[in-house]
């Protein structure tokens, strides 16, 4: 079963809630942390090749650009997805870079009565500072209890997969389709068509979405200037940045700012 590279969740910049009575979603991966709480019934976590059997209290874990997919039984459940975007908390991001979960259920009581409570909060009217002051306490928690192990990359890896890794790795450098086919030794079409069919998204769009991702999060520290960020996320000219830019989000990047800087952080279901 390939995963599907879901674009379209890359374009919330917010951590975001979202409910469900019952689960049956695709093979995805996605930038950001998703945590599955399940209040009531029981969930199954297919990640990568494991499956994980998520009972009720128990809090399920993926972290960035994972290939999973949530499975519940027929009756009706009570589940709680949050997801967090990878430039929210990218020292959390940094910790757990290149590494797999080992444990990705929560099942430790205490750690779970902390991550609930935090998750009611979320769900509750507060201001943007407690927000995220609950999403550090959730991530923080979970450094704890994941058991954090290396990516082991296998040695033989299909061509849609050797090609993930080396735009991930080369993303923010002056890289084309034309650049990549010849560092990996296949025709352009060749790549073009092997990686549409695996993750369902162009190459091209793959590395802007990369690069619009870490351009939007240097864009929110202090001090760092719009053209500083998109030169440095890997866009060959300012003009283009503002081009990509405003075709993903719909506007121009400091009508961006200025509308995140006036928003809370949680957009709740």
């Amino acid at each position: 079963m390939k995963p599907i590279f879901n674009a379209g969740r890359e374009r919330i910049r917010k951590v975001h809630v979202e409910h469900y009575q019952s689960l049956n979603g695709a093979f995805h991966f996605h930038s950001h942390v998703e945590l599955i709480f399940v209040r009531k019934g029981e969930a199954y976590l297919w990640l990568g090749d494991s499956v994980e059997s998520i009972r009720e209290g128990e809090i399920g874990v993926i972290l960035s650009y994972e290939a999973h997919r949530f499975r519940s039984d027929k009756k009706k459940g009570d589940f709680v997805s949050i997801f967090i975007p990878a430039f929210f908390c990218p020292d959390f991001i940094d910790a757990v870079q290149s590494k797999t979960a080992y444990h990705p259920v929560v099942r430790d009581k205490e750690a779970l009565k902390r991550i609930a409570f935090s998750v009611q909060m979320l769900e509750s009217d507060i201001n943007p500072i407690e927000q995220k002051g609950y999403v550090h306490v959730i991530l923080g928690t979970l450094l704890h209890h994941l058991d954090l192990k290396e990516n082991a990359v296998p040695k033989e890896m299909d061509l849609p997969i050797k090609l993930f890794f080396y735009i991930n790795e080369h993303y923010k450098e002056n890289i084309s389709l034309d650049s990549i086919a010849s560092a990996l030794g296949y025709s352009r079409h060749h790549l073009s068509k092997s990686f549409h069919a695996r993750f369902d998204v162009s190459i091209s769009n793959y590395i802007n979405t990369l690069r619009l991702r870490n351009a939007v999060m240097l864009m929110r520290e202090k001090g760092r200037n719009i053209t500083e960020c998109a030169l440095e996320s890997g866009f060959g000219s300012v003009r283009t940045f503002y081009r990509v830019f405003t075709e993903e989000f719909g506007c121009a990047p400091r009508d961006y700012l200025l509308q995140d800087r006036s928003e809370g952080d949680i957009v709740p279901k």
